[in-house]
């Protein structure tokens, strides 16, 4: 599985429970934010990363779905998990620190 597109679509979906118009997924480069994220490699961000393909799999849901826009079930279910939740900000966090020292 391809850990720039769960990085991608975890930060798309975190930036969707931001209100807009602070923020919204098209005027920000999540592609780009995913890939500073995983590039870096930090131990925190590959630790969120097993966490929420670890999670994604014990809920049930197609794993080929990680990689793709998530569905409102499956966006429900992170939602209410304030575990995922920190684990998603740990992933936009990583590519927070990795972009801004590039």
């Amino acid at each position: 599985m391809n850990h720039t597109r769960i990085a991608a679509e975890a930060i798309r979906f975190r930036i969707s429970t931001i209100r807009r118009p602070l923020v919204s997924s098209e005027k920000v480069d999540v592609d780009a934010m995913a890939a500073a994220a995983v590039t870096a490699a930090t131990p925190e961000v590959a630790q969120a990363l097993r966490l929420v393909a670890t999670a994604w799999q014990r809920a049930g849901f197609e794993p080929e779905d990680l990689v793709q826009p998530w569905k409102a079930e499956q966006a429900d279910y992170f939602r209410n998990r304030a575990d995922l939740i920190d684990a998603i900000d740990v992933i936009v966090r990583g590519a927070n620190g990795a972009t801004a020292v590039a």
